[in-house]
Parts: structure tokens; C-alpha cells; sequence
């Protein structure tokens, strides 16, 4: 196998680190994507908003915004402690 030796200019300690953000952010953005597609597609921000919070003066896109995000903090949550978890308890220390 042939290996390039490319000056990325990053330090070699932060590419793991890097990798296992991306490993859990990517993954967890394509979920927020999909589960926000499926949950939107049967309730319309503005009639949650007035169940919800009346009082919020929201926009249906903000309404979107903000539950994507949302979607994403918790897809992301969840990939984080599931690479937590696979880590081994003496790399944790």
C-alpha cells in the first residue's frame, strides 16, 4: 500500500480527536435531516408553536431551524455516548 505523506499543517494529536467529532457530528446531522423531513411532514410548526408556546413569535422557518437543531443535539448526544461507551476505560483517564 502506498502512503502519501502530505503536510496537512495539523498537529498529529488533534486528528483523532477531530475524526471521532466527525464521526459522531456527520452521522448525526444526516439523522436530524431525515428525522425532521418525517416530523415536520406531519406537524406544521406554526399549530405546535400554539399548542406550545403561544406566546414565542416564531416563523414557520424558525420553527424549522429550531427543531432541526434540536434533532441534532440529540442525534448527536446519543452518537456521543455511543463512542464514549465503545472507548476503552483507560483512554477515558
Amino acid at each position: 500500500m502506498h502512503e502519501r505523506n502530505e503536510p496537512s499543517g495539523l498537529d498529529p494529536v488533534w486528528k483523532p480527536v477531530i475524526a471521532r467529532w466527525g464521526a459522531i457530528l456527520w452521522p448525526s446531522f444526516l439523522v436530524a435531516g431525515v428525522a425532521t423531513m418525517v416530523f415536520f411532514a406531519n406537524l406544521d410548526p406554526e399549530d405546535l408553536r400554539m399548542a406550545t408556546f403561544p406566546e414565542w413569535d416564531l416563523s414557520r422557518r424558525q420553527g424549522y431551524t429550531l427543531g432541526f437543531f434540536m434533532f441534532w443535539a440529540a442525534a448527536a448526544a446519543s452518537s456521543w455516548l455511543s463512542a464514549l461507551l465503545l472507548t476503552p476505560s483507560s483512554r477515558r483517564r
